[in-house]
C-alpha cells in the first residue's frame, strides 16, 4: 500500500528574542501518512475513503477541511479567493466526515467522502482539496525553571504546515484529449552532469488529465516523470523531467515523448523530435 508521508512544522519564537532582533527558531515535526493521495468520484462511484495514520511519537489532533486551490501552468497551487471563469469547485457537492480526529502514535482513521449530486447540477468536473493540518498543542514547550528570566514574558508562535490531496467529482459524460507541442521541446543542462528535458503539454475536452511521462531514444527509456496533471479549466502545463547521467542525450538524438494516463495502457499524447 502506497502512503504519502507528510510533516507538520511547529515553530517557536520567544518575545525576548523578537525584541532583541535575533530570533531563533525551534522546529518540532509530527508525521502523518495519507492514502490515497488523489480521489476521483463519478456519477456511478459516489463514495470513497481516505485513510490517515499518525506515524509520529506523540498523540496528535488533525483538522480536516475542504479548500479551493488553483493549479498554475508550472504545476504549483495557489489559494483561490475569487473563482475565475470556468472554475468549478467540489466543496459544495462533496461531503466528508469526520472533520477532526485525535490519533495516538500509530493510530489511524478513515475519512469517508460522498458525492451528493443535486438535480440541477451542471455537467462538468468539480475539484477541491482535502486539507489536513495538525492542531496546535495547548503547550508546545514550557521553559525550565532555571531558564526563566525575571520580568520577561515569553510568547510562543505556532505555525502549522498541512498537506492537501485533490478531490475530483465528475458529473455527466466527460472526455479529454492531450497533445505535446514538438516545438516546445528543449534540453537544458543546469549543472555539469544534470540534464533536464522540458516541453509543453496541451489539454482539450471537459475533464482533467493525470498520468506519467516517459522519454525514449529508440526503444530505450531515457527519462520519466510521474504524476503530471492538467486540471480544468487549465489547458497548458509546463513539464520538466530529469535525464539520468547514464542516459545523457546529445544533439541529433531522436527523442520520443509519451504521456499515458494512470491505469491506461494506450498513450494519450505522443510526439517525436530531433534534438537541435
Amino acid at each position: 500500500m502506497k502512503l504519502l508521508l507528510i510533516k507538520s512544522m511547529i515553530s517557536m519564537v520567544t518575545a525576548a528574542q523578537v525584541i532583541l532582533g535575533i530570533p531563533t527558531m525551534t522546529v518540532v515535526a509530527a508525521d502523518l501518512m495519507v492514502y490515497p493521495t488523489r480521489v476521483v468520484l463519478t456519477d456511478r462511484q459516489r463514495t470513497a475513503q481516505v485513510d490517515i495514520i499518525n506515524s509520529g511519537a506523540a498523540q496528535a489532533t488533525y483538522k480536516i477541511a475542504m479548500v479551493r486551490k488553483r493549479m498554475t501552468e508550472a504545476g504549483d497551487f495557489q489559494e483561490v479567493t475569487t473563482p475565475e471563469k470556468g472554475e468549478k469547485f467540489a466543496n459544495e457537492v462533496v461531503k466528508f466526515s469526520p472533520r477532526q480526529v485525535t490519533l495516538l502514535p500509530g493510530g489511524g482513521q478513515t475519512i469517508r467522502i460522498m458525492f451528493k449530486i443535486p438535480p440541477e447540477l451542471e455537467p462538468g468536473e468539480y475539484r477541491s482539496h482535502l486539507l489536513f493540518t495538525r492542531a496546535a498543542p495547548a503547550v508546545v514547550n514550557l521553559p525550565e525553571k532555571e531558564d526563566e528570566e525575571p520580568g520577561v514574558i515569553r510568547m510562543n508562535i505556532v505555525a502549522n504546515v498541512g498537506i492537501s490531496i485533490p478531490i475530483i467529482a465528475r458529473h455527466g459524460q466527460l472526455q479529454a484529449g492531450a497533445t505535446i507541442d514538438p516545438a516546445s521541446v528543449t534540453l537544458r543542462q543546469p549543472g555539469e552532469k544534470q540534464q533536464v528535458l522540458s516541453f509543453t503539454m496541451l489539454r482539450t475536452g471537459t475533464r482533467s488529465v493525470y498520468g506519467d511521462v516517459a522519454a525514449y531514444r529508440g526503444q530505450d527509456k531515457v527519462a520519466e516523470g510521474r504524476g503530471f496533471a492538467i486540471y480544468t479549466p487549465n489547458t497548458v502545463r509546463k513539464v520538466a523531467i530529469v535525464v539520468p547521467e547514464h542516459s545523457r542525450l546529445r544533439s541529433g538524438d531522436n527523442v520520443r515523448l509519451v504521456f499515458t494516463e494512470r491505469d491506461e495502457k494506450k498513450p494519450l499524447a505522443e510526439t517525436s523530435v530531433v534534438l537541435p
